[in-house]
């Protein structure tokens, strides 16, 4: 069987599978930690490294995707990771101790990382030019869905199974993915393995030390306190070193691993720093939102989830309509469209308070999921269109690094620094107002007293009881205010993708022809 016979909507279902599947497992762990630490014996803070390794393995591994796939053969090197993916999940769901876990985590995450790049090759190259459009909406649903699902379905498997399924469910998708790759995935010929290549072993370590050594760095570091911490400093002097040895190495390879001279190419290079930032919102809004209600309004991790699925559905008829009118769509156009929207989704969010409702919270994460898959495709499309086929490997694995790579930096910023220092600030600034010379405080805690003297408490508890619950309202308040700081953030930052446009080249669906798919 010939790819060209293979209808590009089953290639497109084949390679979104994998896709899914990893990019769940980025998040679905994140709200089961105490229910790991539990039965293996351990703290929530050491289960917190289930998620670092594998965040780690994804990011070492992505940049040179595009290298090893020409190395060892598209298909074969695709579906290897697939198996690999697949088994190692099915031993993190066995795995009897922490160790062990993390070492499968590790494997989970190698394997893993190589699965996106690969799967947007693959569509990219399915679909004519004209119509690679209508290819990212289909590759956009893993990618928008994937993140949202994830902490929902997490927070249903502990509440009602065991942690383990967390990880033994990929094993029936990995299953069926693996025979659909056999069935239906062939390699044209500048995809199939070039023996010929050597792997730069030096430069690989360099890689390796380099972006393991920034991953931890930004996943550990507000816990260790950053720079304060002599652990985050020998992290941040590893990572400038090696990735620096990495680049200088890199480009005196006689094969690199990462072929530089691609980012010539206008579009893509302004597309990888733009997904970069992307990357910094979308999984930042993923993953601050339920952190806010789940922290202050005291929902459940399922109860979250739920918030998160109508911004999903959201994206999902975006996808759809740009799907559906891919040949008259103006990319740039789409962006700076995009780019509104979630500039207002964002400005709504920033006014969240503790009596938001559901209604409201729901509201600015609808909004934010019309406006980000505007975004999202027509720089993936912008990106690859002017490029030649057989970079798009290369190119594509640098792009899902840039994406990743920007979230990474989006959480640790946002949500483990930023709101942190801020809610500091905002109870530092709040404390000073709050003595007997302020009227006003004085007054409402005279009568919060009084409330609960009228209760039943003793005069000698309602004052501790009304002194904690002052403490506990300034808290929350310091906190509200700390989120609201970090919407207002990403609320500027979401327009730097019209600061691109004027550097992009759109592509003229009009003149555009089919990509020649022949063996």
């Amino acid at each position: 069987m010939a790819q060209q016979k293979v209808n590009p909507y089953v290639i497109a279902l084949t390679v979104m599978i994998p896709t899914f599947m990893v990019l769940m497992d980025t998040s679905i762990v994140s709200v089961a930690l105490p229910y790991i630490a539990g039965p293996l014996s351990v703290t929530p803070d050491d289960a917190a490294w289930t998620l670092t390794v594998y965040i780690a393995a994804n990011a070492i591994i992505l940049p040179v995707t595009g290298f090893f796939s020409q190395k060892f053969g598209r298909k074969k090197f695709f579906l290897f990771n697939v198996i690999a993916f697949t088994v190692s999940s099915f031993l993190c769901g066995i795995a009897p101790n922490l160790d062990l876990l993390l070492i499968f985590r590790a494997l989970q995450g190698f394997s893993g990382g190589t699965l996106q790049p690969l799967s947007q090759a693959i569509l990219m190259e399915s679909f004519p030019i004209e119509k690679r459009t209508q290819a990212m909406s289909i590759f956009s649903i893993g990618v928008v869905f994937a993140p949202i699902l994830g902490p929902l379905l997490g927070g249903y498997i502990v509440n009602n199974y065991d942690w383990r399924w967390m990880f033994l469910i990929n094993v029936p998708f990995g299953i069926l993915s693996t025979i659909m790759i056999i069935l239906f995935i062939f390699d044209p010929d500048y995809a199939k393995a070039k023996k010929e290549l050597k792997i730069d072993y030096t430069a690989l370590s360099f890689l390796v030390l380099g972006i393991g050594s920034l991953q931890t760095m930004l996943d550990r570091g507000q816990e260790y306190d950053w720079f304060n911490s002599n652990f985050i400093v020998v992290l941040g002097l590893m990572s400038f070193f090696f990735i620096s040895m990495f680049l200088i190495k890199n480009y005196f390879s006689k094969t690199p691993l990462i072929r530089m001279y691609l980012l010539k190419d206008k579009n893509y290079a302004f597309s990888a720093i733009a997904m970069f930032f992307l990357g910094f919102l979308f999984f930042t809004t993923v993953a601050l939102l339920p952190n806010l209600v789940q922290t202050l309004l005291k929902y459940d991790a399922y109860t979250a989830g739920l918030i998160m699925m109508p911004g999903g559905i959201a994206s999902l008829v975006v996808i759809v309509i740009l799907g559906r009118f891919s040949t008259k769509i103006n990319q740039k156009i789409a962006i700076f469209i995009g780019s509104l929207i979630v500039f207002y989704a964002l400005y709504l969010m920033e006014q969240i308070n503790l009596s938001a409702s559901p209604y409201f919270i729901t509201l600015g994460r609808v909004i934010i999921g019309f406006g980000l898959p505007l975004i999202f495709i027509p720089i993936n499309v912008l990106a690859f269109n002017f490029l030649k086929k057989e970079d798009i490997n290369e190119a594509s694995s640098v792009i899902n690094f840039t994406r990743n790579i920007g979230g990474s930096f989006g959480i640790s910023f946002m949500i483990d620094t930023l709101v942190q220092r801020r809610w500091e600030f905002h109870r530092d600034t709040l404390v000073s107002h709050i003595n007997s010379a302020n009227p006003i405080f004085n007054s409402l805690f005279e009568k919060m007293r009084l409330y609960l003297v009228d209760r039943g408490f003793s005069f000698a508890d309602s004052y501790h009881k009304a002194i904690a619950l002052a403490n506990n309202t300034l808290n929350a308040q310091s906190l509200i205010m700390s989120y609201q700081d970090a919407f207002h953030v990403m609320m500027w930052i979401s327009l730097i993708f019209i600061v691109f446009l004027p550097f992009i080249k759109r592509v003229k669906n009009k003149a555009s022809t089919p990509v020649n798919l022949d063996m």
